[in-house]
C-alpha cells in the first residue's frame, strides 16, 4: 500500500498528556514491550497473603520479645526449608524437620541474650541480623554468635530460611 492511505494506516492513536507513545504513563515500562524484550525487567511477586514487610517486621519483634517458637507457629510454611551455613552446610526440609533441628539446638544450648535487627526488605523476602549470647550446656562455655538470616516468602509464609554466620 502506497500514498496517503498507507500513512493513515501507520498512524497510532493520539497521545494523551502524561502518557508515552505506548499509552502507558510516562516513565513506566510497557507490558507489550516487556513481552518482546528479553532484557526488560520481569515483575516479582510473593503471591497472596502477608507481605514481606509484615512478616519481617513481626519476626524481628517476636524474636526481640524472646518468642522464638511463635515465629515458627505463625510464619513458617508447612514445607519450609531451613538451611544452616558455615560448618554445618545442611538443610532441613519441612516444618517437622526444621522444628526438630531447633529443638536439638535449644537442648544443647541455653540462650542468655539475643537481639534481631531489621528487617532488610527485598522483592521476594527479607534479611535479619541476629546476635546471640548462649551457654553450651555440656561445658558451661559462654559463646557469642552473629548471623544473618535470609528469608524467602511465598503466599504469606516463610518458605525458606538460610543462616549465614559472621566470624
Amino acid at each position: 500500500m502506497k500514498g496517503p492511505a498507507a500513512k493513515a494506516k501507520r498512524k497510532s492513536a493520539p497521545q494523551k498528556p502524561g502518557e508515552n507513545a505506548t499509552g502507558s504513563p510516562k516513565g513506566s515500562a510497557s507490558m507489550a514491550a516487556t513481552a518482546h524484550d528479553p532484557t526488560a525487567p520481569v515483575p516479582v511477586s510473593t503471591g497472596s497473603g502477608a507481605s514481606v514487610a509484615e512478616i519481617g517486621g513481626d519476626l524481628v519483634a517476636l524474636f526481640n520479645a524472646g518468642q522464638f517458637s511463635e515465629v515458627e507457629r505463625k510464619w513458617w510454611s508447612p514445607e519450609i526449608v531451613s538451611c544452616e551455613g558455615m560448618g554445618v552446610n545442611a538443610e532441613w526440609q519441612g516444618r517437622h524437620a526444621a522444628q526438630a533441628k531447633n529443638a536439638w539446638w535449644y537442648g544443647e544450648n541455653q540462650m542468655i541474650g539475643a537481639s534481631a535487627e531489621g528487617p532488610y526488605l527485598g522483592a521476594s523476602g527479607f534479611a535479619v541480623k541476629f546476635r546471640m549470647e548462649y551457654k553450651v550446656r555440656a561445658t558451661d562455655e559462654v559463646k557469642n554468635m552473629a548471623e544473618v538470616g535470609v528469608y524467602t516468602v511465598l503466599n504469606g509464609k516463610i518458605a525458606r530460611e538460610e543462616f549465614m554466620y559472621i566470624v
